[in-house]
């Protein structure tokens, strides 16, 4: 790949961020609205009904990004570049992605709502050794720790908010991991 090339993904990768970063962003202020509601009319009913509305945004974007990470391991494991004892955290990473996923699926049809499958393809660059699919799944995990962190205080749903949060420890843990095997300082 030339290094036009390289810019245009660069691009192009930062530009998916910023999408997925402004639907996060939709989504707080959804729920952030219905809670001023509430303090201000002082009528519960539009805050459960925007509490539904603004968990079932939040659980639908947290299904997207656990099916991105499912995939983007999958990815990495297909590529025959991780050594054998990178693949089996990349597949216990997978695992726990996967334990996410079906988790936030059962919340979703617990609530009335069938939940998305996964995208077709995700674009996940050219991964050319280890450390490219290192990077990639540690910006998957530090986008998933951004987006859990951010909106945990927009979850109004007790349920959803304790789930939430395990799935952040566990999505934490993941990019500390992954810090510490690139040599990023874990401060």
């Amino acid at each position: 790949m030339n290094p036009e090339e390289l810019t245009l993904n660069s691009l192009h990768h930062r530009s998916a961020q910023r999408c997925a970063r402004r639907t996060w962003l939709r989504l707080a202020a959804s729920a952030s609205a219905g809670a001023a509601i509430y303090l201000l009319t002082g009528d519960t009913r539009q805050l459960r009904a925007q509490t539904t509305q603004g968990d079932l945004g939040i659980l639908t974007a947290a299904l997207y990004l656990e099916q991105e990470a499912v995939a983007a391991y999958q990815a990495g494991a297909e590529s025959k570049l991780l050594s054998p004892a990178v693949l089996g955290v990349a597949v216990a990473f997978q695992s726990d992605h996967k334990y996410h996923r079906d988790g936030i699926s059962g919340v979703l049809k617990s609530l009335g709502v069938e939940p998305s499958g996964p995208e077709r393809h995700y674009d996940f660059g050219h991964l050319k050794s280890q450390t490219d699919i290192l990077r990639l799944a540690r910006e998957r995990e530090n986008g998933a720790v951004l987006a859990y962190g951010t909106l945990a205080s927009n979850i109004l749903t007790k349920a959803v908010l304790g789930f939430g949060a395990n799935v952040l420890v566990d999505e934490v843990r993941h990019r500390t991991i992954l810090d510490a095997a690139l040599g990023n300082p874990n401060f």
